[in-house]
């Protein structure tokens, strides 16, 4: 599946797997790349990762869409983590349809923006340039997340914003710009979360979770109640969860095993 179909499936509302990405090491991109996921998405804004190791990343993940999570609203960051391969990025700290607008802008080409050109992976290194900037444009993701409170007040008019292409819920931070912070699950933020949901759907905008579902169902970011909202697609873990999770399942084995050896 490439960019294009991807965003198409977004659109039309069918549930879309992910998995988020922070761990560094190739190995475990090029595992990753073979699991049949829709897209991945990689974290460069909370991981000690450089512009050539997410190079590094995108090229161990071959053909699955990827998108990262850039530091900030940077165009020029933007544009070196899309000339390096990425599908699209994710944008964090939006606070104003105007900010979208700038996120979008710095991801396409003239005349929808102000992106640079000089792909240089995505365009095979020269040898396809003109067929990659012919559809650069169309194919390119540009997400924005909505954790603040003030792009929430705002979200009728980032709902307009064309070129965008999904919007990704980020609760904890979203209940910081609250002040409920560590409470992301409080009643406040989740009824937040619930309108924007209902606009978006209302749209006709992709909705994406930043959490991967908790196992709870009776959890708000469980699967059910995640999916009844509208936000279809979903980070279903991470690759730094999944390692704790199995460790710890582990363990748990380890111990009981043992404990009944000893009785």
């Amino acid at each position: 599946m490439n960019a294009i179909e991807l965003k198409a499936k977004w659109r039309r509302g069918e549930p879309s797997a992910g998995m988020w990405m922070s761990l560094t090491d190739i190995t475990v991109a090029e595992m990753i790349r073979d699991v049949g996921l829709d897209w991945v998405a990689i974290d460069t804004e909370h991981v000690a990762l450089d512009l050539g190791g997410l190079q590094n990343l995108l090229i161990a993940l071959g053909n699955t869409p990827t998108i990262v999570r850039v530091p900030g609203n940077d165009p020029v960051h933007i544009k070196r983590v899309l000339d390096m391969g990425a599908a699209g990025v994710i944008v964090p700290h939006i606070y104003s349809a105007d900010e979208a607008r700038r996120a979008v802008a710095a991801c396409k080409y003239p005349p929808q923006g102000i992106r640079g050109t000089g792909p240089r992976r995505p365009s095979r290194y020269g040898l396809e340039e003109k067929e990659h900037l012919a559809i650069a444009n169309e194919s390119t993701m540009v997400v924005i997340m909505v954790e603040t409170i003030e792009v929430v007040n705002d979200f009728d008019a980032v709902l307009q914003v064309e070129g965008l292409d999904a919007c990704m819920i980020g609760a904890v931070d979203l209940s910081a710009s609250m002040g409920l912070l560590p409470d992301f699950d409080d009643p406040r933020v989740i009824a937040t979360i619930d309108d924007v949901a209902a606009k978006a759907r209302a749209a006709g905008m992709p909705l994406m979770s930043g959490r991967s579902p908790d196992a709870d169902e009776s959890s708000p970011f469980g699967w059910r109640n995640l999916l009844e909202q509208g936000l279809h697609v979903i980070p279903i873990a991470s690759d730094q969860g999944l390692i704790l999770a199995g460790a710890r399942a582990m363990l748990d084995v380890f111990r009981a095993s043992t404990a009944k050896g000893a009785s």
